[in-house]
This record gives C-alpha cells, sequence and structure tokens, in this order.
C-alpha cells in the first residue's frame, strides 16, 4: 500500500511538473497554431514545448521501469524527478526571458541617393531586454543622414541598441545610399545580444532580409524574392 501511495505521489508530482514545464511559456502550444500578422516565416516551435514532451517521455519511460523493475524504484523515480525538475527549470527561466520580435519595412522600388527603411523590434517577453540589431548591406552603405546613436562596424554594417520593457515596441529610420554600377544589392537585419545578456531570445516577427534587382528598363531597383546573398 505504501508502494502504490509513493508512486502515485510520484506520478502526480511529474504530471504537474511536466505540464508546467509545457506551458509555461506565453505561447506554449499555441505556437502550432498562431504566426505574427507580419511574419514571412513558419513559427519555430517554443522551446517549452520541446521541453515539456522531452518531460512526459522521461515520466512514461520512468513509469514503466519503475513497475517493471521492483529493486531500483526509488533510483528510477528519483532519475525521474531529477530530469523532471530540470526541464522545469529550464522552462522557467525560457518563460522569464525577454523576448524580441524584429523585423524591417523598405520600399518595393527605389533609385534615390537617399533610401529610407525603417526597424521594427518588441518585447513580448515578461523582462525588460538591451540587445543590438545589426543592419548589414551588400553593394550598399548607410548614410550619414541616419541619426544618432549607432555603431558602424564597417563601411557596411551598423549597429543599433534598443532596451525595451515588457509589451514595448519601438522603431528606428535608417538611411542609406546604392553603390555606383551594381546590378543588385542586400539588406539584412540580425538580432545581437548586448554584453553578454544571455535573457534575451529573439526571433524575426517580420522581414529580416530582402534582395533589390535593377531593372533595365527604368534603372531603378525592385524587391525580389527573399534569398540570401550568394
Amino acid at each position: 500500500m505504501r508502494k502504490l501511495s509513493s508512486k502515485a505521489a510520484f506520478l502526480s508530482g511529474a504530471i504537474c511538473l511536466c505540464t508546467f514545464s509545457l506551458l509555461s511559456g506565453a505561447d506554449g502550444l499555441i505556437v502550432f497554431s498562431s504566426m505574427r500578422s507580419l511574419s514571412a516565416f513558419q513559427p519555430k516551435a517554443d522551446l517549452n514545448v520541446i521541453l515539456g514532451l522531452i518531460a512526459i517521455l522521461a515520466v512514461l519511460v520512468g513509469t514503466v521501469v519503475a513497475l517493471a523493475s521492483r529493486k531500483h524504484v526509488k533510483i528510477v523515480v528519483a532519475s525521474v524527478l531529477t530530469i523532471v525538475v530540470v526541464v522545469a527549470s529550464i522552462g522557467a527561466v525560457w518563460y522569464a526571458e525577454a523576448s524580441i520580435s524584429y523585423w524591417f519595412v523598405s520600399a518595393d522600388t527605389t533609385g534615390a541617393q537617399d533610401n529610407a527603411l525603417t526597424m521594427y523590434c518588441e518585447n513580448i517577453g515578461h523582462l525588460q531586454g538591451t540587445f543590438d540589431l545589426v543592419l548589414s548591406f551588400t553593394n550598399a552603405h548607410l548614410s550619414l543622414k541616419t541619426s544618432l546613436p549607432y555603431q558602424l562596424v564597417d563601411n557596411q554594417t551598423a549597429k543599433f541598441t534598443f532596451a525595451l520593457q515588457p509589451g514595448e515596441k519601438q522603431s528606428r529610420q535608417a538611411w542609406f545610399i546604392i553603390n555606383d554600377n551594381v546590378s543588385d544589392f542586400y539588406i539584412t537585419l540580425l538580432f545581437q545580444q548586448n554584453d553578454g545578456n544571455f535573457l534575451v531570445k529573439s526571433g524575426p516577427g517580420g522581414v529580416d532580409f530582402v534582395s533589390y534587382q535593377r531593372d533595365v528598363a527604368d534603372r531603378n531597383f525592385t524587391k525580389r524574392i527573399y534569398f540570401p546573398p550568394p
């Protein structure tokens, strides 16, 4: 009777921890059925879903082994509980992190020297997040018309620092110039952690790369399918 009680307590506690690790994220299982309206990409599976499935698998395997092996029940129970606790702890940290969604918007057709784009970012997590968005060009470069502050990494790359509270959204406008005598150019926006701030996760909330090709007829540049440069 005591063994049945201990097994029931083990299963109850493990199932509770599994449920927490599976659903602790704000997105949780909903990530499979939802997608941000501006996203040009399929959403990635939330880490909490993966962790929860691992925890459930550990509980199921541990339960089978514990029922089949009477000699090592305590070792199996302790091992499975350790795995589930670790998984739930990782899920809790992931849940508490700042979660940054970022993208940019640029014109479909451009040909002027002063070309503008707007970077957007939003903190959909639960903690304040400080991070960098790195704007890179191929066959183009940042214009001095772009307002400070930003850090020039090289003549084709600039780093913009953001600090967002939970639920906050910001935007920054950047200006760029297309290099002379080129047939195409590329723009890439990348997320970068700031000063070792590891409690910040990220994912594109929309377009983070575009390429443009020069039109033969009017010599303007037109946006084309979003493939990375070779």
